[in-house]
């Protein structure tokens, strides 16, 4: 079983079996899946808000070779759908909201597409149902070549990651990854696993003979990213027939991050709507 965390009036909680959190309460639950190099924590802050403001039930998950889970030999999307599915029969989900960021959002598209019973609304964060070019070896390939036994600190580990990576907020992201265990430093995330499946996770997986999703569907995606454009919104519709497209215009990739206000603002309205 993947990890996950439930948030519920503004506190994580523990999951009890006997509670039927789940159940008959579409509009009251959401799901949050993070992106590559992503954990669930990444959410915390947005999850503890949106629980409290609106009585929600929030899950976010780690994904697979994902936030401390189990290593894997293999990830895809087809992979994490079961996974979620199989989340979704332990917890007594009948049905829910779903949030997903990047890869998160191709995982949340699919198990809209594949498993449409499940799903009641979904936000899409800054990414398309399209292939993309595979730009991520920079940063797999600096993660892998990082020896970690001469790494004393995290601080250490960001100096040597500067020499690749300039962007400092992006090296905090990945190095929340490195945790310190019996005195030594080790990823919780499985790099080998991803550095394999990069052109896969690139990729949105090839559906065929599939019912175009019909329920109300919200892409927020960044002005200053280029992972959703216009002219993508014509593919978006081929898959989902009641889409709405929100522009943050002063973000990037990380949108939720960078404008988290209007961020939870735009998805507030949309889950209440």
């Amino acid at each position: 079983m993947i990890n996950f965390q439930i948030y519920k009036n503004g506190q994580q909680i523990a999951f009890e079996k006997q509670y039927t959190y789940f159940s008959n309460n579409e509009n009251q639950t959401l799901f949050i899946f993070h992106g590559l190099y992503g954990r669930g924590k990444n959410w915390k802050t947005f999850s503890k808000k949106i629980s409290k403001e609106n009585n929600q039930i929030v899950v976010t998950v780690d994904l697979r070779n994902h936030g401390g889970n189990d290593f894997e030999e293999d990830i895809t999307y087809i992979l994490m759908k079961n996974d979620i599915i199989s989340l979704f029969i332990y917890l007594g989900v009948e049905k829910t909201n779903l949030l997903g960021h990047s890869m998160g959002g191709k995982l949340a598209m699919l198990i809209t597409l594949l498993e449409p019973k499940y799903v009641n609304k979904v936000i899409i964060a800054d990414i398309a149902p399209i292939d993309y070019n595979n730009d991520d070896n920079l940063i797999i390939n600096s993660l892998l070549n990082m020896n970690l036994d001469l790494i004393k600190s995290r601080e250490e580990a960001d100096v040597i990651l500067s020499e690749y990576i300039d962007q400092k907020f992006l090296r905090s992201f990945l190095l929340q990854n490195l945790e310190l265990v019996n005195g030594k430093y080790k990823w919780s995330i499985n790099l080998k696993a991803i550095k394999r499946s990069l052109n896969d996770l690139r990729n949105f997986p090839t559906i065929n003979n599939i019912n175009r999703f019909d329920k109300e569907v919200l892409c927020i995606y960044g002005g200053k990213s280029n992972y959703v454009k216009e002219e993508y919104f014509k593919i978006f519709k081929k898959f989902f027939s009641n889409i709405f497209f929100h522009e943050i215009k002063d973000a990037d990739h990380f949108l939720h991050i960078e404008n988290p206000l209007e961020f939870y603002e735009a998805s507030n309205k949309f889950l209440n709507n």
